[in-house]
């Protein structure tokens, strides 16, 4: 017996190699500290300070910048010399929120404050000190002022009204304080945590004490307020805790003998937990006050264990708002923790008691006494033992044949007896024994038919009759351990195969059927082992098998490579499960249900629990708790005890369900920030998208070229940040909601212009949802694509199209007026042709009758005659024959002329005594018209080739022009100018002139400008004038101005080179004709009368009036022995004469100068002075409608030229016949009526207004002719004529006639005595009634009254 128990120990030394360790400890006893640092984004690992915001945001300074932190990612803040807005310290010692949630920050170079709006610095310079310098407290007293302390010492406290730090002098009793660590307000007084300990400071008195006892004298780092207890840390004095009521100390210290002592003397920082603990940061780790037991749990840096303290100096500790503990070190950046932080427990190869001897697990199986027996992919079998905490290794080793046949372990199981069965890749199958430890290796024999399947085992089985299956590459085995034999299975008693022969695992359900996985789909195998049911791969999510597992209701799961299979008794089947929001995917490496509801899936993204009967899951990652865990084999375990293992490529995790509980969160999503193009987009940025935080902005705008940004978002959950799930879509763009992998943001690149709605909701680890937040976002459109380019070009397009269309229209009505126009012309001038025609024959026919009218009063002249007027008639009728004969002439000058058929005649002479004969021939005419006249010459001489015919009759005519345009008192002057080689001959008047429209169309023929209705001339003057310059190969030019006058510019050249030989004539036959408007008028000096007989008197005036003189003097000739002739020679003049002469009838032409006719009538006719005078328009127009303007103008009739005196003379006695017989009508009626006696209703008014004025003041014994005149509104003379030439009477006996018309009708009502007659009458005697009534009546106003009664 000594023999075998030596050799058992001997074995068991060959293979059990054993590791000891600390027994293991209760999971839930265990505080772990996920580590925060550079590798997660802080700017630099020395962390002096933690502080949380209003919007949840962690801030922590370095002493390399400040960092913001929302639980997955860090943003950066550091000086910017080029930005004034940018952080002012890179050295960050304090940060503190005050109660209006603005972020203080102390540093280097003074203090900053965050605006949060514009996410910007409001910096605050202070003197800096030379040295190490920088700001280590920053508080509030209880007015909110704020206060700072710098480390030399110094206080200063914020000024509102400047904005500004003010330093705050203060007086010290006892030694002088080198340095301030923290300040802390207690009931108004503030606190100084300093080098010489804590001094209390009253800012009324500015007197700082010191306030702790004698014994405490060292540097005071940390204060902390509990009540009325003041919790002190020193350095190198331990933990003070004072008394404030009675200033007693209690002093806790590091005692090295004791375990739960304080870990170190050296304290930075303090900080309470949620359950009342004080946190001690100490310079070699953390300890934790249990105040109501006294006692310390010590944490500190552990390299050889997982999720341990970063680094043992703890210079800050910090607890949010979600109870989780932050701790700032030197050198290890951050460390958090928290109560509900899940954490997994891990063994692995690197961290821990107990270390694995490899880091790959294969496989994990508990045996019968509880120990996990763990294979690993290259080191064999690790055996832990959960009891001792211990490691056992069992491996390959060439040396030793007893022992196991390959280090790469597929496969473990146990059969009845305990004994270990151990599946290995490409190495068989090894049985060890549980009682001597001898291994029995079994390998494919080829030769026999009963050895194992195959050398590659990756699946054992033991099922409920303690059978033992053995799944291979090459087929599935049972192995009867009483024959040592393999028999193979392949398919059923009725021949039905498996589905592939590569067997990945095997499970027995509570039904008794064993599930077999393969390469190529799964396979169920009745208890019995009669009946084989085959699910290829087809039916599978994925045809390789992973794993297979039975969940606590007796359902049948299957892992594959690709998802999660469901097996479906009643239809027999196997179903996808994805689970919620399709969160289960990808490959499934181990399904393992635990001892409650639960199931725990194994994946590539991470551990799923399913629960809730699978109507919730919750997903654990790198981020929650499994470090860096990797899962990729079926490495899955349940322990007796409930305790689940899964193991992956870096060791494995184990864990009792029931610890991990995650609770749910009140989730709130906030947008944190803002990128476009990856850059950080800040309010007021070059951008122009922000104008606040984009925390508080609830739409925006995004300019079309922005064609790529980002939008950050949080939920600032820092308990478990990883087990949040953040949603979003895009609406307008996402069909459905986006899943973010690990940042949250939402990223969009090449939106559509248009708006849009973003949508972000985050669910919990437990299946809670957060509110919707939203952000509207409008895509402008490019400048080419906005609602107000689609205006413009809409526009545009419009107006295009408009101008298109009136260019169309524009154009077809240009042609249509072009067509028009050419037939207008061409109608014009076939009207002008046939006028000229007619005006040519007219001309020729014209001719032969004036040559016997001029011949016979030439030879008349030639004789005496007795009477001197008839031979003043002659000479003018000679005179205007003569003038008619040049006209005529003229006339067919400009028919040849246009014809091309009159030739230039040029001679040579001297042209500057040429022009003075013209200018000399109209001397008269200047002197008749009172008008200004000169001529001006810059040579006194000038020979020259011209033609003396059209040189003549372009002066004549412009000459003519002006004398007829030019006022009198006005100025006409013909110049002659020798000027570049050219003659330059100007006449000039200061008369009406020509509007600019008209410049270009004077010189057509027949056209004649409108001035005031007077057309003087035919039409032809100036265009005559025109064909006759350019003959002479020159120029006619006109400048005019309105009212101001009119220049004509002929231009003429002077060299014989610009003329052709035929166009010189050598015989100079011309004789100048000097014809102007008064040449033929003017008789013979030896014929003129040497005086004018007295004119004789007349009762009736008659006013002549007509601008042509002749006219005048032939009418005044013939009227002058029935009238007393008045002239005038135009209207103006006209009607001054009208108010000295008041004529009894007016004949007046109607064109005229100045005032022509029809404006003469209608001013005579409107007055009511002259109303009653007759008015007779001679005109030579003598169509009906020129006669119906006239008589509307108020004529009373209208006579054309050339008229017959003894017509007009008829015409004007009837007038005064007809104005006679109304006068004595009037004389010859009792009654007055004005319709019947006046003319017009000018006179029919005058006269009811002069009879009304009468009757009012019938019984005025006052009323006089002057009485009346003023009453009326008339002089008396005006009033004595108007009523003379409308009743015959004299304005007294107009009077008279109206008062014996009212006494003769007083008398016949005979309701008054004579004598009441007479006073209402107007007499004032009655006698004198009695006799004018009877010079009226012809009797007595008795005889009146019996002579009407008298009468039947």
């Amino acid at each position: 017996m000594k023999g075998k128990g030596f050799w058992i120990l001997f074995y068991c030394l060959q293979i059990y190699h054993f590791t000891s360790g600390q027994p293991l400890k209760s999971i839930a006893e265990n505080r772990y500290f996920r580590t925060i640092s550079v590798d997660q984004g802080l700017s630099q690992s020395t962390v002096f300070v933690v502080q949380q915001d209003h919007q949840g945001f962690i801030w922590v300074g370095t002493q390399d910048g400040l960092n913001r932190y929302d639980g997955k990612t860090f943003t950066v803040f550091r000086p910017n010399k080029k930005d004034s807005n940018s952080l002012f310290s890179n050295y960050i010692r304090s940060l503190y929120t005050d109660q209006q949630d603005l972020l203080w920050i102390g540093g280097n170079k003074g203090v900053s404050c965050y605006n949060y709006k514009k996410e910007r610095f409001d910096n605050y310079p202070l003197p800096v000190k030379p040295g190490e310098w920088f700001i280590t407290s920053i508080t509030a007293d209880p007015q909110h002022r704020m206060w700072i302390a710098a480390n030399s010492g110094e206080l200063y406290y914020r000024d509102a009204g400047s904005n500004r730090f003010v330093s705050f002098p203060y007086k010290v009793n006892g030694m002088p304080i080198s340095t301030i660590q923290q300040l802390l307000f207690i009931d108004g007084h503030l606190f100084l945590a300093t080098d010489k300990g804590v001094y209390e400071l009253d800012p009324a008195t500015k007197t700082a004490k010191a306030r702790q006892p004698a014994q405490v004298n060292v540097r005071i780092n940390a204060l902390l307020r509990q009540g009325q207890l003041l919790w002190m840390g020193s350095e190198n004095g331990g933990l003070f805790c004072l008394d404030l009521k009675n200033d007693q100390v209690t002093n806790y210290s590091h005692q090295s003998q004791t375990a739960n002592s304080l870990i170190d003397d050296d304290i930075r920082s303090l900080a309470w937990d949620q359950a009342g603990n004080l946190w001690i940061g100490t310079f070699r780790g953390l300890s934790i006050l249990d105040t109501r037991t006294a006692t310390f749990s010590n944490f500190e840096h552990q390299s050889n264990r997982h999720l341990t303290l970063s680094q043992n100096s703890v210079r800050c500790i910090f607890r949010d708002r979600q109870n989780g503990m932050w701790l700032g070190t030197f050198f290890g950046g951050l460390n958090y923790y928290h109560k509900d932080d899940i954490r997994f427990n891990i063994l692995s190869q690197t961290t821990g008691n107990v270390l694995l001897n490899d880091q790959v697990v294969n496989v994990i199986k508990e045996d019968p006494a509880q120990n996990i027996w763990i294979g690993t992919n290259d080191k064999g079998i690790n055996i832990w033992n959960r009891k001792t905490n211990q490691l056992t290794y069992v491996s390959h080793a060439e040396t030793n044949a007893n022992s196991i046949s390959s280090n790469n372990i597929k496969a473990i199981a146990f059969d009845r007896e305990g004994h270990a069965l151990i599946g290995t890749f490409n190495a068989g199958l090894n049985v060890i024994d549980k009682r001597t430890g001898i291994v029995k290796k079994y390998k494919h024999d080829p030769s026999n038919p009963f050895s194992v399947n195959s050398d590659m085992v990756h699946a054992l089985l033991r099922d409920q009759q303690d059978r033992i299956w053995v799944g291979t590459r090459a087929g599935l085995s049972r192995f009867d351990q009483a024959q040592q034999q393999f028999i193979h299975f392949d398919r059923d008693p009725s021949g039905k195969q498996l589905s592939a022969e590569g067997i990945t695992s095997l499970l027995q359900d509570r039904k008794g059927r064993i599930w077999i996985g393969t390469i190529n789909g799964m396979n169920a195998l009745s208890p019995d082992l009669s009946r084989l049911t085959v699910f290829a791969g087809t039916t599978l999510s994925n045809e390789l098998v992973n794993c297979i597992a039975e969940d606590q209701q007796g359902r049948i799961w299957a892992g594959t490579r690709d998802g999660l299979n469901l097996f479906d008794e009643r239809q027999q089947r196997f179903v996808p499960y994805t689970g919620t929001d399709n969160a289960i995917e990808g490959a499934i490496f181990g399904i393992q249900p635990d001892d409650q509801d639960g199931i725990w899936i194994s994946t590539s993204k991470g551990l799923i629990k399913l629960y809730d009967h699978f109507n919730k899951l919750q997903i654990f990652n790198n981020q929650t708790g499994m470090g860096n865990m990797q899962f990729s084999l079926p490495a899955f375990c349940k322990t007796s005890d409930g305790l689940v293992l899964f193991g992956g490529l870096n060791g494995l995790i184990y864990f009792y369900p029931q610890s991990i509980q995650l609770k749910p969160f009140d989730l709130q999503v906030t947008f944190t920030g803002l990128d476009i193009f990856n850059t950080h987009v800040a309010p007021g940025s070059s951008y122009k998208v922000l104008s606040n935080s984009i925390s508080e902005t609830s739409s925006l705008r995004l300019s079309h070229e922005y064609k790529q940004f980002t939008v950050y978002f949080s939920t600032f959950n820092y308990i478990a940040p990883g087990s949040i799930q953040y949603h979003y879509r895009l609406k307008g763009f996402d069909n459905g909601w986006q899943v973010c992998d690990n940042i949250p943001k939402a990223v969009y690149t090449n939106l559509k212009p248009g708006d849009y709605t973003l949508e972000v909701q985050a669910t919990g680890p437990v299946g809670e949802k957060s509110p919707i937040r939203t952000l509207q976002i409008r895509v402008l459109p490019p400048w080419w694509r906005s609602n107000g380019f689609y205006l413009f070009l809409i526009a545009a397009l419009a107006a295009i199209a408009y101008i298109a269309y009136r260019v169309i229209n524009e154009r077809i009505k240009a042609k249509t007026a072009l067509k028009k126009e050419r037939g207008d012309r061409e109608k014009a001038e076939y009207l002008s042709q046939m006028k000229m025609d007619f005006f040519t024959n007219i001309s020729h026919e014209f001719k032969t009758p004036l040559t016997l009218i001029i011949a016979p009063l030439e030879e008349m002249l030639t004789k005496p005659v007795p009477e001197k007027k008839l031979r003043k008639y002659h000479e003018r009728m000679l005179g205007n024959a003569k003038r008619l004969y040049h006209l005529v002439d003229q006339l067919m000058d400009f028919r040849k002329t246009e014809n091309g058929l009159k030739k230039l005649e040029l001679t040579e002479g001297d042209i500057v005594s040429f022009m003075r004969e013209i200018y000399s021939s109209f001397l008269e005419l200047s002197h008749q018209k009172n008008i200004k006249y000169y001529f001006k010459a810059n040579r006194s001489a000038f020979s020259c080739y011209f033609d003396r015919d059209a040189v003549e009759k372009i002066c004549n005519n412009l000459l003519s022009n002006a004398f007829k345009y030019t006022h009198p008192g006005d100025t006409v002057e013909l110049s002659f100018e020798h000027r570049n080689d050219q003659m330059v001959i100007t006449v000039s008047d200061t008369g009406v002139g020509i509007a600019s429209t008209d410049h270009e169309r004077v010189f057509q023929r027949f056209y004649q400008v409108n001035h005031s209705d007077a057309n003087w001339g035919s039409g032809v003057g100036l265009a005559f004038a025109k064909s006759l310059a350019e003959l002479h190969h020159g120029t006619i030019s006109i400048e005019s101005v309105p009212d101001k006058g009119t220049v004509f510019t002929v231009q003429l050249p002077v060299s014989r080179d610009q003329y052709q030989t035929g166009e010189f004539d050598a015989n100079n036959h011309y004789t100048l004709l000097l014809d102007n408007l008064t040449a033929a008028a003017q008789a013979p000096a030896e014929h003129k009368e040497d005086t004018d007989p007295e004119p004789a008197t007349h009762e009736q005036q008659l006013l002549i009036v007509d601008d042509n003189e002749q006219i005048v003097d032939y009418l005044s000739g013939y009227f002058e022995n029935s009238f007393t002739v008045v002239k005038a020679y135009n209207g103006q003049e006209a009607l001054l004469q009208v108010a000295a002469q008041a004529p009894d009838i007016i004949i007046c032409d109607v064109m005229m100068p100045e005032t022509d006719g029809i404006q003469f009538c209608k001013k005579i006719k409107q007055n009511i002075i002259t109303c009653h005078i007759p008015v007779i328009l001679l005109t030579a127009k003598s169509e009906p409608t020129n006669q119906v303007k006239g008589l509307e103008a108020g004529a009373d009739d209208y006579v054309t030229k050339p008229f017959s005196l003894p017509v007009l003379e008829a015409k004007v006695q009837n007038i005064i016949r007809s104005r006679r017989r109304l006068k004595e009508y009037y004389s010859a009626a009792t009654e007055i009526v004005p319709e019947n006696i006046a003319l017009n209703t000018l006179d029919e008014d005058f006269l009811r207004k002069a009879i009304t004025i009468i009757e009012e003041s019938l019984s005025d014994p006052e009323f006089s002719v002057l009485k009346f005149s003023r009453s009326i509104g008339m002089s008396r003379s005006s009033l004595y004529l108007k009523l003379k030439a409308i009743t015959g009477e004299s304005t007294t006996d107009f009077i008279k006639r109206i008062k014996f018309k009212k006494a003769a009708a007083l008398l016949e009502s005979k309701e008054h005595s004579v004598t009441e007659v007479a006073y209402m009458s107007g007499f004032s005697s009655l006698s004198y009634f009695s006799t004018s009534f009877k010079q009226y009546y012809g009797c007595l106003p008795t005889e009146y009254v019996s002579n009407k009664h008298v009468e039947p």
